[in-house]
């Protein structure tokens, strides 16, 4: 039974208070199926410690795809970034009733030329860079990202940590200067 509070303890500081209360609902769940076998195995230990690795693997699990969502969701916030970069830059916009599209930065291929490879947003608009920084602003003076803007043509840093495409998965986690670049394109 320590175990598993130490266990209940440890997973419950590192996530926020939705996802404390999932778990904690899980965990319960989980707990009643644990003193199931613990009333089931009248003192077998080897079901018994069957039933704690389970325990412990399905914790695991939980922890592997809540990071994975983690991720994901901080490389949604790069690309509304991106699409509001790109709506800052663009005093325009598009014409007509579409909507305009943010792409990835290819390194070595102008923004110009990679808008064309569209099917129907061909026109580049601009090229923006940017970065923030995780974590709440404490005051209003605290640098909480950066950017760039580049004309359509230019923008040639060769940098890998630059390119979203190139860069590995878990580099949006990296607390660092990694300015991602993307293309604004829009319809003709």
């Amino acid at each position: 039974m320590f175990k598993f509070a130490v266990l209940f303890c440890l997973v419950g500081l590192s996530l926020s208070s939705k996802k404390i209360k999932a778990l904690k609902a899980d965990l319960a769940a989980m707990k009643a199926d644990y003193d199931k076998v613990v009333e089931d195995t009248n003192g077998s230990m080897e079901e018994l410690e069957t039933a704690i690795a389970d325990l412990v693997k399905a914790v695991n699990d939980m922890k592997a795809e809540q990071a994975q969502r983690d991720i994901n969701n901080q490389w949604q916030a790069l690309h509304m970034a991106a699409a509001a970069a790109c709506r800052g830059s663009t005093p325009q916009g598009g014409k007509g009733p579409w909507s305009n599209s943010v792409i990835p930065k290819e390194n070595g291929v102008k923004c110009i030329d990679q808008c064309k490879r569209n099917t129907d947003r061909t026109v580049c608009k601009a090229e923006v860079s940017l970065t923030g920084y995780p974590g709440k602003a404490t005051s209003y003076t605290q640098k909480v990202g950066h950017f760039y803007n580049y004309e359509c043509d230019g923008g040639w840093n060769e940098d890998i940590n630059h390119n979203e495409v190139a860069a590995e998965e878990e580099a949006i986690q990296v607390i660092a200067t990694a300015y991602y670049r993307f293309c604004c394109c829009a319809k003709p």
